[in-house]
């Protein structure tokens, strides 16, 4: 803002006027009392040295309030690098991402999730180096999956039923499509939208499936609901190349297919193109003619021939878009394991800064030592959290971001909120009267220490965010914190452990 750099020059006048007229009010009475002391030269001496160094502490207290408020040096957004476009830059990005996830690794403690990241990051690179192509089958229980899988691969290899979830588990088959270079494979997925828990379980395995296909085929069996709709949509989203399959159309007569095939073209453009809607009969109904039954052959030439003439055309830059999101998304995991590691090592550098702060405001409860003990503790958490997350800072620097905070929480009016809610809970938790020292001195230490942690937590989110507050700034920041320790019902539990631990009022 403008107006900052005229606030702080009208408050460094300020601050000159008090100094000029202080030292004009020290001189002539230091001079009185020189002139009254001038028989005795020590302390004539004496008197001037105070002088001199009551000013020489004024003028470094002056300077150091005007080095807090100075203002931040603007940063200036980089424009963010174009995505990938060509086939090798998309390879090359790939290769990137696994690169980076190398090193992230390296930072995960957990064996296990590293592990688990390690197999799919080889599974990847695997992948990238001898591509193969992926084609999920996705949909809807009892909308004939399994059925379209059978009639494509030309032979019976899934179970099909009238009933949902017939499809419990994943599975995968070899798919032989002559003209395309790379091996090909079909997935057979559980259906979607299915109640129950196991219903739930065997949809993220499907919506799992999804996201790592190369080409997905949307099977439904009428028109779409939108609770079918969504998962495409998002689906979509993140870029997956699919075709949408109108199954079991024996049942329906030709005037009700075209109408159906038409008003399905219409709902789903433009996520799905209208030539990507297609008609089929996976396993068409018996027919009854005479006294015998003919059993008609499956219509899913135009499917089949469909994906052959995608996978042609398509087939290697869907493979490098779909590595490319799946090292993308593999970094964003290790990202998210990465920073609840943090978390986890944070809460434990918060969790004893609360209870140093506790035990030393207990132990000196004067306003004035409280203050200064707060502020040095508080700055030393905020330097090791601060390391933490990879953000080098020296004690003064810690000392600059605590006050800043402090004088937060005092605006907020935390300060004397913290101590009234300490107040009631000792009185309810520990069973003591709210009067005299012993009193006094846990209601502050407890209220310091819960004070320790907003600011903690605070801290944490200005780290995460790479050391800003956010559009809301500190304050909203502060007022997150404050609403979830209160929901956490954290301070109850807090003063109930110190009144043990520290005050010995149990």
């Amino acid at each position: 803002m403008r107006t900052v750099p005229y606030l702080r020059l009208l408050l460094l006048l300020a601050l000159l006027a008090s100094f000029a007229g202080l030292i004009v009010w020290l001189i002539q009475s230091f001079l009185d009392l020189y002139y009254a002391t001038r028989y005795h030269p020590i302390l004539g001496g004496l008197l001037i040295g105070v002088l001199v160094l009551l000013l020489l502490v004024f003028l470094a207290a002056s300077i150091y309030y005007l080095f807090l408020f100075r203002p931040a040096p603007k940063t200036e957004r980089l424009p963010r690098p174009a995505p990938p476009a060509t086939p090798a830059e998309k390879w090359e990005a790939a290769r990137r991402n696994l690169a980076q996830l190398e090193a992230q690794m390296a930072q995960i403690q957990d064996q296990v999730a590293r592990a688990a990241l390690a197999e799919r990051s080889a599974r990847l690179a695997q992948q990238l180096a001898q591509p193969q192509l992926k084609v999920v089958v996705f949909g809807t229980g009892s909308a004939g999956k399994t059925s379209l899988v059978n009639a494509l691969l030309g032979r019976r290899v899934g179970a099909v039923g009238a009933t949902l979830g017939t499809t419990q588990a994943v599975a995968v088959y070899d798919w032989d499509l002559p003209g395309i270079p790379h091996p090909v494979q079909i997935v057979d997925c559980p259906g979607i939208l299915e109640i129950g828990p196991a219903g739930a379980m065997r949809e993220e395995e499907a919506q799992a499936q999804a996201q790592a296909a190369d080409l997905l085929l949307v099977v439904v069996d009428g028109d779409l609901r939108r609770s079918e709709v969504d998962p495409l949509r998002r689906l979509i989203a993140l870029g997956k190349r699919a075709l949408l399959v109108l199954n079991k159309i024996d049942r329906y007569t030709p005037e009700e297919r075209r109408l159906l095939l038409q008003r399905l073209r219409e709902r789903v453009y433009p996520l799905i193109q209208p030539e990507d809607v297609l008609p089929a009969a996976a396993a068409p109904a018996p027919v009854q003619v005479g006294s015998q039954t003919w059993q008609p052959e499956p219509e899913v030439a135009v499917v089949r021939d469909r994906v052959q003439a995608v996978l042609y055309a398509e087939g290697g830059s869907l493979a490098l878009d779909n590595a490319l999101l799946q090292s993308q998304q593999l970094g964003e995991e290790a990202k998210r394991i990465i920073q609840a590691q943090l978390r986890r090592q944070a809460e434990e550098v918060i969790d004893r800064f609360q209870w140093i702060v506790t035990g030393v405001v207990f132990a000196n409860p004067i306003p004035a030592l409280d203050l200064l003990a707060i502020a040095a503790i508080n700055a030393q958490m905020v330097v090791e959290l601060g390391s933490l997350y990879g953000c080098k800072m020296n004690l003064q620097q810690g000392r600059e971001l605590a006050l800043s905070l402090a004088k937060t929480l005092a605006g907020l009016g935390l300060v004397e909120g913290a101590l009234q809610l300490t107040t009631g809970l000792l009185a309810t938790v520990a069973e003591v009267s709210v009067v005299g020292f012993l009193a006094t001195a846990p209601i502050q230490a407890a209220s310091a220490g819960y004070l320790t942690r907003i600011a903690g937590k605070s801290f944490i989110e200005y780290f995460q965010r790479n050391q800003s507050w956010g559009e809301g700034g500190m304050q909203a920041v502060v007022k997150a914190q404050v609403e979830s320790a209160q929901k956490s019902g954290w301070l109850k539990e807090f003063v109930r452990q110190a009144s043990e631990r520290v005050f010995r009022l149990r």
